[in-house]
Parts: C-alpha cells; structure tokens; sequence
C-alpha cells in the first residue's frame, strides 16, 4: 500500500556535508546567524517543520547539529523522495479533493509563486502526477473504508440521479449509512455515468456493481432510500425488494408544499416578492442602497442582512424568502418608491395574507430541515413528526379566507400522502424502537398494534431472551417547555408527560416492558440510549441496531450532487467519471482518515 511505501525519517539520507561545511553559505548564499537556523513552517498536519528533522530518535534532536547541517537536511527533504516533499504532496491532493479545486491549479504560476515561497526547494508536480497520486491514495482509503462497511452489521443506501448539464450527461450515485458504536457514519461511495437509457434493470445493474465494489452483500442492505420517480423505484425493487424501498420523505413533503402553494391568490403574491427580490439582487446600487438604509437605522456592518431568492426544486426556500422579505419591507419599500421602474410592491392586504401564511408554513420548514439530517437518528422521527406537524397547522388560528384555504389545502395533501406511513414496517418498528417515542405518536391504533406484533415475532426468532425485567431507562423532564420561542415538540411533551404518569405493564417479555417504561428525554439519543439499555433488552437491542441505521431522505444523495456539480465546472467538464468518482470519495474524507 501507498502508506506502507513511504519512507521514513531514517530513509532520508543525509547530503555528503564536506569538510568545513559549518561555514560553507546558506542557500541564498548568505552565511546565517548562529541562531537563526532556518524559518520553521506548519506541517499538513499542524506540527512545525523541523518535524522532519524532530522525529522521535532523528538526529537533529541532537542541540550539537549547526543550523547550516539543517538547512542540508531540509533542502534534501523537500526533494522527490524526501520525507518532506511526500507530506507537501499529499497535502496538495488533500486540498485539491477537500476543496473541489481543478488539477492543473497547481501548474498556475501564483500557485508555483505561493510554493516557492512556503517550501523553496519543493519542485510543484505536473497535474498527470497528481492524478497518479489521487488513484494510489484512493485505493489506500478505500482499503480502509471497505473494513469498516465488513464490521457493519447493517447498511442503508440512498440513491439518485443528477444529469450534468454542460456535457449533458446522466450520473447515477450513491451513499451508505451504517453504526458504529452510537454514531452513525455516512459516506459517497459512487458515483458512475449512466450510458444508456435509464431503465429500472440498467438502474438495479448499476447499484449491483456499485455495491459490489464495496464489497457490500445484498442481504446487508437494510433499506434504500430515493424518490418516487418510476425508474428509480423499479431498480430498487429489483435490488432489494418492496419492502425495503422507502420513498424519500423531504421529496414527498416538498410535492405537499408545492401544491399547498398553487393557490391562485398566493402565487401571484409570491410572484411579487420573487420579482421585488431580483430586482434589487440584480443590481449593485440597490444592494448597496438597501444596506445603507439598513446601517443609517442601526444596524451595525455584520449584521446587515440580504433578500433571499427562492430555489425551484427546493420549497422551503419559498418560506425563507417570504421570511426575509416580511423582516425587510421597509427599507425594500423606500427602494421602490424611488425607483420608477421597480416591480409592484405586494398591497398592504397581501402583506398581511403572508404574515398569516408564515406559521402554517413554519412547522413544515421544521420537518423538512430536521428530517434531512445523517449524523443522527431520522427514520424514528417520520411518525412523531407527522403527528406533530398537523396539530401545529391546527392551532394556527386565521381571519383571513385565502389563508384558510391553504391551511385546509395543506391538511389534505398530509392526509393524502402520509395516510398509510404507520402501516410501513421500517418506519413504524424503527419508531417503537426509538426510546424518545416507543409507541406515543401513533394515530391509527391497528397500524400500531401490526407495527407491535412484528416485534415480537422478529425478537423471537432471534435467540430467546434470558434478561431479566426491570425499569427501563426513565426519560429526563423535559426542562425547556416553558421555552417562549416556537417549540414545534410542545405536542410530544405533553404526550410524554402523560404517558410517564401512566402504570407500567407487568408482563416480562422485552417488547411488552420496554414499551411500558418512560419514553426518554426528547434531546437524548436513541443510539446511547439503546447502550446502557443492551443488557437489560438484548433481542430489542439487535433489532434496534437494524432498524435505527435507516435515513429518512435522499438528501444525502442531493448533497453528493452538489459537490459534483461544483467540480464539474466548465473548466473541467472533461473530468472522467472514474476521476469524478475518487474526487468525490476522497473529498469525503475526514483529515484523520486521509492521513491515517
């Protein structure tokens, strides 16, 4: 392997120093200072620069070696093959993988400047080497990362597929979540151009070869996890299954709150504010003009704030604009009225009609942003905070008839879309198997029953169970309900508080007590939870370890996309896709796993 390949300390070999080299010049040519010695410079990994010559056991530990022997040291380091110049090296692929830089920025001439300047004798290698570089150190990581994803127990994949305008081409990706101890870790683990029509069996061919790669078995894969195009569900069925397909839940809630919004009234308001905000985002004077106001009435430089424009594919951006624009429509105002070619600016009425809009929207911004998490538990949420979510929309209390409408539009599509969500195994068991929730949010008392049973049956066919009963874990009070800001769980710890009061069940098989304890604090999390529970409910643990791996959205995916589509620029739309691909692993490396 690469790593194993590098020298070490003691292969750096020493210059022949000549006879009287202490007073031989520097490199300059000028003879240094005694004390002097040489400028010491930040390592990629943080530690000074006379690293190379402080190793443990090195030679320069020694105070006797004079700063010119250094200086011969170091000048020999930075050339190919010295310690130095393969940490500077990889630095450099660090930083091109890290922050989507192009290859050939290294051969800029204000990046040769800027090296020359850091590491003098360090000659900057050609883009083709660092490209060799990228395919070593990849298959290094992926060593690595493949050992990690075998002491796996379990995996879930979210999949999409992103088509790269500039060369017009269909790229299919991939990402896979999976526990370790009580985090939950996630990677991109491919990302392969789709050369021929998009069908549901090229689609499952693809995802089969990705997986391969991986070394991932198909009976380790949990669930996969993407949207509701027709295609997309069809390879996922080939690969996995019914069953373990589970439509992404921000794509669905994003389809309710597009048509939540298709209300005549509101997009022609909406329409308003869009137009107000590019019109003063296109232009440097009134950006300007809008930040001086801003300051002339306060605000100080940093907290000087700008419109939002709203994202088409994504409709919580909707509500940020709105947002933003209510918080500034009186400075937006004064630009307007001083400018006769200005768009219309909302009436006074319709300002209104957004100030009412804003809190039934609010809860549904909540969930789409907490849903789209992947360093923590999400599939256990979907229940809770659907129940939550439209007992939010219904206290919001409204005069105002267009607003009504779209309240009650909104409960409808929720209705509509979510009415079966309780009846889906994987994410009704994971719920129950959350110790935040158990079995408190559950609205259709059959779907919970069904969810129950399925436990049971799964804990006993694994090896029974010779715990003994007890309490389980209690939950913490809930200390910030009192909280005067928007709480969107204010529901949930009602129900929890209702449900500590309630007797506790005798009977002593796990599912039946660990239901009947208190559910936990609502900020804990499930993953420690279930360890200092383990001994005390061994089959639920398992199964909670399988269930709880489980993402509730693509979002990952959407992610991987973006970065993808920030290296495919246009100086850099003949990338290959095997290249795209390390890139995009490498890039989601840790700093301690790329130098590892």
């Amino acid at each position: 392997m690469l790593r194993n390949s590098l020298p070490g300390p003691s292969d750096v070999d020493d210059p022949p120093v000549p006879s009287g080299a202490d007073d031989l010049p520097g490199p300059s040519g000028v003879l240094p200072e005694p004390n002097s010695g040489i400028q010491e410079l930040p390592g990629p990994s943080g530690a000074s620069e006379s690293s190379v010559g402080s190793l443990p056991g090195s030679a320069s530990d020694d105070p006797t070696i004079s700063p010119i022997r250094k200086a011969f040291r170091r000048i020999s380091s930075e050339k190919e093959g010295g310690l130095r110049y393969i940490r500077i090296t990889m630095a450099l692929l660090y930083f091109i993988c890290k922050d989507l830089r192009p290859f050939h920025i290294i051969e800029g001439e204000g990046f040769k400047n800027l090296m020359k300047e850091v590491a003098p004798f360090y000659k900057v290698p050609s883009a083709t080497f660092i490209k060799k570089k990228l395919a070593e150190k990849y298959e290094v990581t992926s060593l690595l990362f493949k050992q990690r994803l075998l002491n796996a127990e379990w995996v879930c994949v979210t999949c999409d597929i992103w088509t790269e305008t500039m060369a017009e081409k269909g790229f299919l990706g991939l990402t896979v979540h999976f526990l370790e101890g009580t985090s939950m870790c996630s990677r991109d683990i491919g990302v392969t151009e789709l050369k021929t029509n998009h069908t549901g069996e090229y689609i499952f061919d693809r995802m089969r070869f990705i997986l391969s790669n991986w070394n991932v078995p198909i009976s380790k894969v949990r669930c996969v996890v993407a949207d509701n195009g027709a295609n997309m569900v069809a390879g996922i069925r080939l690969l996995v299954g019914e069953s373990n397909y589970l439509p992404c839940f921000a794509h669905t809630i994003n389809l309710i709150s597009e048509a939540t919004l298709k209300d005549d009234v509101i997009k022609v308001i909406i329409n308003k504010v869009r137009n107000i905000v590019k019109f003063i985002k296109n232009s440097v004077n009134n950006s300007d003009k809008l930040r001086k106001i801003q300051i002339d009435s306060g605000a100080s430089e940093g907290s000087v704030k700008k419109l939002i424009l709203d994202v088409s594919t994504r409709w919580n951006s909707v509500f940020y604009m709105i947002e933003r624009f209510l918080l500034m429509v009186r400075p937006v105002t004064i630009i307007l009225i001083d400018n006769s070619n200005a768009p219309d600016m909302p009436s006074p009425q319709e300002i209104e009609i957004l100030k009412q809009l804003l809190p039934i929207l609010r809860p549904l911004e909540y969930v789409t942003k907490e849903a789209s998490g992947e360093r923590y538990v999400t599939i256990s949420s979907v229940i809770p905070m659907l129940n939550c979510l439209v007992k939010q929309i219904n206290l919001v209390q409204t005069a105002n008839d267009i607003v009504k409408q779209v309240k009650t539009t909104l409960l409808k599509e929720i209705d509509k879309r979510f009415a079966k969500i309780e009846f889906n195994s994987n994410v009704a068991i994971a719920t129950l198997l959350d110790p935040r929730f158990k079995a408190l949010h559950f609205q259709n008392a059959t779907a919970c029953g069904i969810a129950i049973q399925k436990l049971k049956q799964l804990v006993k066919s694994t090896t029974p169970s010779s715990s003994d009963g007890g309490a389980g874990t209690g939950g913490d009070s809930d200390d910030d309900s009192t909280n005067k800001e928007y709480d969107f769980w204010e529901i949930h710890k009602q129900l929890a508080m209702g449900q500590r009061n309630r007797k506790r069940a005798t009977n002593d098989d796990e599912v039946t007590l660990y239901l009947s304890n208190s559910v936990s604090y609502l900020k804990s999390s499930p993953l420690k939870e279930w360890e200092e529970m383990k001994l005390m409910f061994p089959m639920l643990y398992k199964q909670a370890r399988q269930f709880l791996v489980v993402v509730a959205t693509s979002v990952p995916c959407e992610r991987l996309f973006s970065k993808a589509g920030a290296i495919m620029t246009k100086n850099r739309n003949r990338l290959t896709s095997k290249h795209l691909d390390k890139l995009l692993f490498l890039g989601g490396c840790s700093h301690e796993e790329f130098f590892a």
